[in-house]
């Protein structure tokens, strides 16, 4: 589904061929368009790798009823899932957590919140600034 797809700003296609958000220099979201719902939402499949390790790996988010597959529906996506991804002990029920490996434990705790930023509408975790999201950054 993502062949005819132009890359948001700063992004890459990874070794395995999916589009991939390089968040930061030890983390990387890689994330492709796997399939359609039955309801027409499109379901995501992610990576999200630390120093080349993968942590989370999955195909749980979709998009809304209708989504079409753009440049935005891809960067959306990606902020979505580092949103889900970087949730905390408070900002959600503790059954969320309840799955989680220790290797991913341990990952939240120490990055979970530095990371949020970059989901963030509003304000871009790359350079700071308001009204534009950080998958496409052109300051980065």
């Amino acid at each position: 589904m993502n062949h005819a797809l132009t890359l948001p700003t700063g992004w890459i296609i990874s070794s395995r061929l999916m589009p991939a958000w390089p968040i930061d220099a030890d983390h990387v979201l890689e994330l492709e368009a796997a399939e359609r719902t039955g309801d027409g939402r499109i379901r995501w499949r992610y990576r999200l790798s630390h120093k080349r390790r993968v942590i989370f790996s999955a195909d749980d988010i979709s998009s809304g009823v209708g989504a079409r597959l753009a440049t935005e529906e891809l960067a959306s996506a990606a902020r979505t899932v580092l949103a889900f991804l970087t949730l905390q002990p408070g900002d959600t029920d503790s059954d969320v957590f309840s799955d989680y490996t220790q290797a991913q434990l341990r990952w939240r705790d120490r990055w979970a919140e530095e990371l949020s930023l970059y989901a963030l509408d509003d304000l871009c975790g790359y350079c700071g600034s308001d009204g534009h999201p950080s998958p496409g950054c052109d300051a980065r």
